[in-house]
């Protein structure tokens, strides 16, 4: 099987784009908060130095599961006519299994040098800039070590472990044609998963109340904890979300449609995505990873920013919050843009079927619009749904209030950037897509 993975990656290059850069910020975050904590065990630094870099730590890797799971899963559909070929040629279920763990191993062993050197040059500066902050000893020096690389690209291949596992598990639980169908579309709310979903709601209720009893401190690491695991549930209830998002958002193009005569895009676009909520929901969770978490941070450091006094030590944690948002605002880049390019570039067939039928390039493209316009839309409420619960118990331990100070400099930059990002990706990735469509190739497919 390590000769068919090193096959794919050759053949494919493209679709494990996404999986790539995920494994590489998760190698270069480990490394770098590695080296703190080693320097802080080395005498260059304090406990304070140490519980950073554990904490940060802890936070990169529960974000490195969700974004490399959700890039690697797509990488997996990409690949699902050559897995279903190889079960019918007489694979195991294991042997596939074993394909996408030799890939995930593979792309963790490619990306790990330069997610050292990234990951080294990160600590380095960002010691630098605790020290300048009173956090860290002025002194203090990153020692050279390959302990941290090593660890990061271990913890790396056990988080990709964890990742393909849950990727590979559509292709080999069922017979091969089941698995091609099931692949072939998107994400469905089973009753094992929407199980799973209210499960998961259920434990963020206590979560909610421990943050709003906890110190300030405590509180802001709950709530961004909770907010992760408000992730976690609006991931697994994505469908049954995606449809009343829709069916809300949407009402304005569907009236617009209605009042061309069904001639604009937005009135085909609304009705596609609430057709196939099964799609939308896939899309939806990385945007409303990058809107929830940032929002959640954006309201726990405008609340730190309100109740603490000139010098005090929140003002530090205010700037610790921002590197935070930082780092997980580029692994949900990462997941947004993989998700769309892959959905995007998924539906060329359906794209065919539509130039078929009489739809003009120029109709495609302001149907694409539309959607990501819809998409970013939806992705946008469902991340501040996700983000409000934990916003609200931090201000309360903070303040006493259960209304969070967000500023709007931190808050209108997320929203703005996470629409920017989606309608650009669709819009380019849909351009690409449709480039070469006409009605012979629109036959053929």
């Amino acid at each position: 099987m390590l000769r068919f993975a090193l096959g794919g990656l050759r053949a494919g290059p493209a679709s494990f784009a996404g999986p790539a850069v995920a494994l590489l910020l998760t190698v270069a975050v480990i490394t770098l908060f590695g080296s703190l904590v080693l320097t802080a065990a080395d005498g260059g630094g304090d406990e304070r130095l140490a519980m950073i870099g554990g904490a940060f730590g802890e936070i990169a890797m529960l974000m490195a599961l969700f974004v490399v799971a959700n890039t690697l899963s797509f990488s997996v559909r990409q690949q699902a006519r050559e897995m279903v070929l190889l079960r019918t040629s007489g694979a195991t279920p294991v042997q596939v299994k074993r394909l996408v763990r030799y890939e995930v191993l593979l792309l963790t062993l490619l990306v790990s040098p330069p997610g050292w050197l990234l990951g080294g040059w990160g600590a380095r500066w960002f010691l630098a800039e605790l020290a300048a902050r009173d956090l860290a000893p002025v002194d203090a020096v990153v020692p050279w070590s390959p302990w941290p690389p090593l660890a990061g690209t271990a913890v790396t291949l056990l988080v990709g472990a964890g990742a393909s596992k849950i990727a590979a598990r559509r292709t080999v639980v069922d017979r091969p044609a089941a698995a091609m169908a099931r692949t072939a579309g998107a994400d469905r709310l089973g009753l094992l998963r929407g199980l799973a979903g209210v499960l998961a709601l259920g434990g963020t209720v206590p979560l909610l109340l421990l943050t709003a009893r906890q110190p300030v401190e405590k509180a802001a690491q709950s709530a961004l904890l909770g907010s992760l695991l408000c992730m976690i549930v609006a991931g697994l209830l994505g469908p049954a979300l995606a449809r009343p998002a829709v069916a809300l958002l949407g009402l304005p193009f569907r009236l617009a449609g209605a009042r061309h005569r069904g001639d604009g895009g937005g009135a085909l676009a609304a009705q596609n995505l609430r057709g196939n909520a099964h799609r939308l929901s896939s899309a939806l969770i990385p945007i409303a990873l990058l809107v929830g978490l940032s929002t959640t941070f954006a309201a726990v450091t405008g609340t730190l920013q309100q109740v603490a006094p000139p010098g005090a030590q929140a003002e530090s944690d205010v700037w610790l919050r921002g590197v935070e948002l930082a780092m997980l605002a580029g692994f949900g880049a990462v997941a947004t843009v993989n998700t769309l390019v892959s959905l995007t570039a998924a539906r060329r067939r359906e794209y065919a079927l539509l130039a078929l039928t009489g739809a003009t390039r120029r109709q495609l493209m302001r149907m694409l619009g539309s959607e990501a316009v819809l998409t970013a839309g939806a992705g946008v409420l469902l991340g501040l749904l996700v983000a409000a619960p934990m916003s609200c118990a931090f201000a309360l331990a903070a303040t006493g209030s259960a209304l969070p100070v967000v500023p709007l400099g931190s808050f209108g930059p997320v929203v703005l950037g996470a629409v920017a990002l989606t309608v650009l990706t669709v819009l380019a990735t849909g351009a690409r897509a449709t480039s070469r469509l006409n009605t012979s190739e629109a036959a053929a497919q």
